[in-house]
């Protein structure tokens, strides 16, 4: 009986000895499924497989509010947007989220939250005075103002602005100005002609003329915003080739630092070769 146990210690010895390297492999691969199977348990816990929750619905609550229910359902939670004003919404509150209310989700996932802005953007207002109206209302609506009003005074400059307020008040350009403000464009009516009676202008011409500086307005200005994006476009251009410089300069000063690196290597070998 002990020499079949001894005879048996001997045959595996043997075939271990002759054949180390597929005795190895399957210890490997029985390592790797323990390990996978160990992985898929600790995914399990902490992917927390299974347990899926209801997302609460906290659309149109304070911010405030909507994170405290949140946080008492054990879900996390990131502000995405909070920049937009909406004139509907009361500001700080919840616009939308994500994910959809009502849905299910696991408790690692993270809800997203759109939030009204707390105060309107604030813009500078541009320089207006000596502009055609419309250009000056046209403008205003494109940088996003939304209450702006014209109305006309007796005055010998027809269709160019004179004046603007805002809620009521004067204003210099470049002061910042609410979106939600109201602005009012006051300008001339052409009533005033300070000419002779023979030169009197008749109203067909003076639509004319006033259409025409309207036009020439709007070319100066379509030109300015032209010339700015190109200066801007030079800058970006000059930064580019800068930055290009530098890094070529970068580049030499590494070759340069190689070769001496490799010339030193050769000095010493020469050296030890002598």
């Amino acid at each position: 009986m002990s020499n079949n146990k001894d005879n048996n210690k001997s045959g595996f010895a043997r075939f271990r000895n002759r054949h180390p390297i597929l005795i190895h492999s399957t210890l490997m691969v029985l390592a790797l499924v323990a390990l996978g199977y160990i992985a898929l348990l600790f995914i399990d816990v902490f992917t927390s497989h299974g347990q899926q929750v209801q997302v609460p619905d906290v659309r149109n609550m304070p911010l405030e509010k909507a994170i405290q229910i949140l946080d008492d359902a054990g879900l996390r939670w990131e502000i995405s947007d909070s920049t937009t004003f909406y004139e509907n919404y009361k500001p700080g509150t919840v616009i939308d989220q994500d994910p959809k209310a009502k849905s299910y989700i696991k408790k690692i996932r993270i809800i997203y939250l759109n939030v009204n802005a707390m105060h309107p953007p604030i813009i500078q207002l541009p320089k207006l005075i000596e502009l055609p109206g419309r250009q000056g209302v046209a403008m205003l609506k494109a940088m996003g103002f939304k209450y702006v009003t014209m109305d006309s005074i007796e005055s010998q400059f027809a269709g160019m602005i004179l004046e603007v307020t805002v809620d009521g008040h004067k204003v210099a350009p470049g002061t910042g100005v609410s979106v939600n403000s109201k602005i009012k464009i006051t300008v001339g009516d052409g009533s005033i002609v300070d000419l002779n009676p023979e030169q009197l202008i008749d109203s067909e011409t003076m639509d004319s003329i006033d259409e025409a500086n309207y036009q020439d307005a709007q070319e100066n200005y379509e030109m300015e915003m032209k010339a700015a994006e190109e200066r801007r476009e030079q800058e970006r251009k000059e930064q580019a080739d800068k930055e290009k410089r530098e890094q070529q300069n970068k580049n030499q000063k590494s070759d340069k630092d190689k070769k001496k690196e490799q010339d030193k290597k050769s000095s010493d070998k020469d050296k030890k070769k002598n």
